[in-house]
């Protein structure tokens, strides 16, 4: 008797809850995400995320294949972010809701070399999506949203001439003023003075890098109601400033600070070309009277090939600190 009271209160509470979640009011929401002229390389997939709007509800979150996906979202006016994930350094913060969630990347810790600490990752390549109303209504009908998501991150590089790079054994450098993190929801990249930092390589007698940040408001399609705020003013002379360090065979080092806030945009990155190589980066040619040159080291190198990432610098400013204006 006990047993088949048991059994019948099971069966009772079975069918209580499934007819809450059948009178539980959603909508079935299908979408579909257009990659093309985005990227050629696809990302592993992406995260959807609903904002209920005025805070009203509960956010609906969701990993979805890179082609998109059904979801299930109460009726309700939203806003939407959608970006892709499993990036290598790009992490994200501050998701508990719309204004607030933000892609940024983490400090370079264990690089060996003092003052990179200070530095953050380039970020590599995100792709967002952000809607700021988006009105879900019952319906037993599927919802139907075609997306296209926008690369946010840009990609850099240059060549400058360097004299005496016989002396160097590694170059390690960072760029200032440019955005170190991106809000998802307002759209647009926010520069919170943390330098980004690059390895400069030696080409014959130029030094080469590469380098990526977040765009900026300016470089995107903004909406108009949207209100720029802080870390999107316009440029001014000094904003965005170059920053190379040579660290010689004698493990001593030599700075070298470049302003380039005139010329930054046309250090875009230029791809490969149709032979499939990658095309020169662009060249950042000084003035006659403001050429770098490192000076030949007091102590001979080490035969053993010290120096370099292995250690031995205390401190950055060992080395001479020379302004180099462009233009």
């Amino acid at each position: 008797m006990l047993l088949v009271l048991l059994s019948s209160l099971l069966m009772l509470a079975g069918c209580s809850r499934r007819d809450i979640l059948d009178d539980y009011p959603v909508s079935g929401v299908e979408i579909s995400l257009d990659w093309d002229g985005v990227t050629d390389k696809l990302p592993e997939g992406v995260r959807v995320i609903f904002y209920p709007k005025d805070g009203e509800g509960k956010k609906v979150d969701r990993y979805l294949s890179v082609r998109g996906g059904e979801m299930k979202v109460p009726p309700g006016r939203y806003s939407v972010v959608a970006y892709n994930y499993n990036t290598e350094y790009v992490r994200i913060r501050g998701e508990e809701s719309y204004g607030t969630i933000e892609a940024y990347t983490g400090h370079c810790n264990g690089l060996g070399i003092a003052g990179t600490e200070e530095m953050v990752w380039s970020p590599d390549s995100l792709y967002v999506l952000n809607i700021d109303e988006l009105n879900i209504k019952k319906s037993e009908e599927v919802l139907y949203l075609a997306w296209k998501l926008k690369s946010v991150v840009k990609k850099y590089s240059f060549a400058v001439e360097v004299k005496g790079l016989e002396y160097v054994a590694s170059i390690v450098g960072c760029i200032r003023g440019l955005s170190d993190c991106y809000c998802l929801g307002k759209g647009y990249g926010v520069n919170s003075s943390q330098p980004i930092f690059f390895e400069g390589k030696k080409d014959g007698d130029k030094v080469i890098a590469y380098f990526t940040a977040f765009k900026q408001a300016k470089e995107m399609s903004v909406p108009m109601k949207m209100t720029i705020s802080k870390g999107v003013a316009s440029r001014g002379k000094g904003d965005i400033m170059l920053v190379l360090r040579f660290i010689k065979t004698d493990n001593t080092v030599q700075e070298a600070t470049i302003d380039i806030t005139e010329i930054i945009d046309t250090l875009e990155d230029i791809g490969t070309g149709e032979d499939g190589k990658l095309k020169p980066p662009t060249e950042i040619v000084l003035p006659p009277n403001d050429e770098i040159e490192v000076e030949k080291p007091e102590i001979p190198p080490n035969p053993d090939g010290g120096g370099g990432f292995e250690g031995g610098v205390d401190d950055w400013e060992n080395g001479g600190n020379v302004e180099l204006p462009v233009g």
